[in-house]
């Protein structure tokens, strides 16, 4: 079997209109464990998280509902020592399988923490740093993409006039926002 057959593919994420009253799980987990060198932060959890649903993790500090999230796009594949075993299937690919194209992941499964961290770089390239990575656009299809994100996130009228400046001289609310679009 090619490496390629477990990658996860735009066209796998196409979610399908389900029939009137069908419910669909977006994301399985199963029997996942997280571990952050030999300490267990996660043990045994196994959930469905429904599609068009609000899902809310509520629980006490330190219970791992940031773990579990970090968990749902392989963030923490970003910090030596830190690995999570189980299932974890999105739309019925295991996105724990090492052979995941992570960038693709990250692109269906976001998170906004609840201090914004943008990339230090102007507001325009935090929109465009990410659209680059996948398409090819020119200048201008470029700009109409980053109006249309900062737009969606309500950021727009508020960073028109200085796209080159960097996104961390925003304000917390507008980094949030900027993270978001």
């Amino acid at each position: 079997m090619s490496e390629t057959a477990f990658a996860i593919k735009p066209e796998n994420f196409a979610v399908k209109t389900p029939q009137k009253g069908e419910v669909r799980n977006a994301l399985e987990v199963r029997d996942l464990n997280f571990f952050y060198g030999k300490f267990q932060g996660l043990k045994n959890v196994s959930m469905d998280i429904q599609e068009k649903r609000v899902t809310a993790f509520i629980g006490p500090s330190g219970c791992g509902k940031s773990t579990l999230l970090r968990a749902l796009n392989r963030m923490y594949s970003l910090y030596p020592g830190q690995r999570a075993e189980g299932q974890i299937n999105f739309y019925g690919q295991n996105i724990l399988d090492p052979k995941q194209d992570l960038n693709l992941l990250r692109a269906r499964i976001g998170m906004v923490f609840q201090k914004p961290t943008p990339f230090p770089m102007s507001i325009y390239d935090n929109i465009a740093f990410g659209v680059r990575l996948y398409e090819n656009l020119n200048k201008s299809d470029m700009d109409d993409r980053v109006e249309w994100a900062l737009s969606k996130a309500a950021l727009w009228n508020e960073a028109k006039d200085k796209l080159g400046q960097n996104g961390l001289s925003l304000s917390g609310g507008q980094q949030q926002r900027l993270c978001i679009a």
